[in-house]
């Protein structure tokens, strides 16, 4: 799951006006997991509500991803992420992360206080690089960007906040291309993530992130190599999006 939730694409790019937020409450996106072409797992993202986080409205946004029953047996997952994304300043107000991999379990609470440069946790606080994002709230982040900022073959860098530590995250916008789903064909943007060796992933080269070029924006698909293969994250459902997506049902 930190490999699917983590890297979906941060810019520090000209954001959105409250109002034109390419999301709301209630939209949802269910999505396969699969390695070697047999299904391992499954996930989802859901905004289940607007609320006030103290005195800030926020989306309440959750994101949930478990293997197959069949693959518990191997390395049985159970991840909860969720975030209190600022709807209008798109950052986090405040982050929960419940995850359980392979019997390694964690828990974390963090509240984010900008203003100051902080994230508080437990008894203890840290100094947080300016506009950080955490690891679900990322994805909503980048969702807000303006095509016409980005620019192919370039790099764009964004801070975030995981594991006690900063991170800045690099994202190579690569180009488009088409993604075959059961719903039909959906025009994507192709973005390449970079983390440092020995974080989050072993090589950062070998994963790619599409997104619909709409005004979705909305993750369509995922794909990392790993040492024994290929790990891929497929839409497989949505609803409530605010624009309809484009899709090409002639395929």
């Amino acid at each position: 799951m930190r490999r699917f939730l983590l890297v979906l694409f941060l810019f520090p790019l000209t954001m959105y006006s409250q109002i034109n937020l390419p999301y709301k409450v209630g939209e949802y996106s269910a999505f396969d997991i699969s390695f070697g072409g047999i299904k391992v797992g499954s996930a989802d993202l859901e905004i289940v509500r607007q609320i006030q986080v103290n005195g800030i409205s926020t989306f309440h946004i959750i994101g949930k991803a478990k293997t197959a029953s069949f693959f518990d047996w191997f390395f049985k997952v159970r991840d909860v992420y969720e975030t209190y994304l600022d709807t209008s300043k798109v950052l986090p107000v405040r982050f929960f992360r419940d995850i359980n991999e392979g019997g390694y379990k964690k828990k974390q609470l963090y509240n984010f206080n900008h203003s100051d440069g902080l994230v508080f946790l437990e008894n203890t606080s840290h100094i947080i690089y300016p506009n950080s994002q955490d690891m679900l709230s990322s994805l909503f982040f980048a969702r807000t960007f303006k095509k016409g900022s980005l620019m192919q073959k370039k790099s764009f860098f964004v801070p975030i906040f995981m594991d006690e530590e900063n991170y800045l995250l690099e994202i190579l916008y690569l180009y488009n291309e088409k993604v075959t789903t059961n719903f039909g064909e959906v025009n994507c943007m192709v973005f390449k993530p970079k983390m440092q060796e020995g974080r989050v992933f072993e090589d950062g080269e070998k994963m790619k992130i599409w997104i619909s070029d709409d005004k979705n924006c909305l993750l369509v698909k995922v794909e990392t190599q790993i040492w024994a293969g290929t790990i891929n994250v497929i839409l497989v459902k949505y609803q409530n999006l605010k624009y309809p997506l484009s899709i090409s049902k002639d395929f």
